[in-house]
């Protein structure tokens, strides 16, 4: 089974969003400014992992100048030291890393949005499918889904979803883009 890309995209920019605040944890000189860029690394790092993105290796060697540079010859404090300028050094790469391998899942991620909001759109107007709050919702989509892949005109749509992702993928984007007031 293909893992979720709409995850994979949702994770890994969640990253992304919670970098400024380790910037701002190195401008405001927090004492945990390491740990915090170290948690960051590692958690990104297991996210790359989990989707098997050989950059993984890139921030795995990110954390390791972090680890080396608590290793150098010296008192606690140049220790101490040495490691944030090491980490503070790398900050701009390591979000680079991430950003790079986000973009091309977004981009295809954005464009099967724009398709399933041309498929949702057309299911509409056909005025077949309506939403019953007694129904559970996800029911709906999956509803909706079985409708757009036997009709004619919708089928090639579907297709096109089919070949970039997974069902599931595509159920979690029909759910995020469905306007139920269009299914009233």
């Amino acid at each position: 089974m293909r893992k979720s890309q709409f995850i994979l995209v949702s994770q890994l920019k969640e990253k992304l969003l919670e970098f400024p605040g380790i910037v701002s944890s190195l401008e405001k000189k927090d004492p945990y400014f390491v740990d915090k860029i170290m948690f960051w690394l590692k958690s990104s790092e297991d996210i790359f992992s989990t989707y098997n993105i050989s950059e993984v290796s890139e921030l795995a060697g990110f954390r390791s100048k972090i680890i080396a540079a608590r290793m150098t010859e010296g008192r606690g404090t140049n220790i101490k030291k040495n490691q944030v300028k090491t980490a503070a050094g790398i900050l701009y790469d390591v979000q680079n890393t991430v950003l790079t391998v986000l973009t091309p899942y977004e981009k295809k991620m954005n464009d099967c949005r724009e398709i399933v909001k041309q498929l949702l759109a057309l299911t509409a107007q056909t005025h077949t499918q309506i939403y019953d709050q007694s129904l559970p919702f996800e029911d709906f989509i999956r509803k909706i889904w079985i409708y757009i892949l036997s009709d004619n005109d919708l089928r090639m749509g579907a297709v096109r979803l089919k070949s970039s992702l997974s069902e599931m993928d595509i159920l979690m984007l029909m759910s995020d883009e469905i306007e139920l007031n269009d299914f009233t």
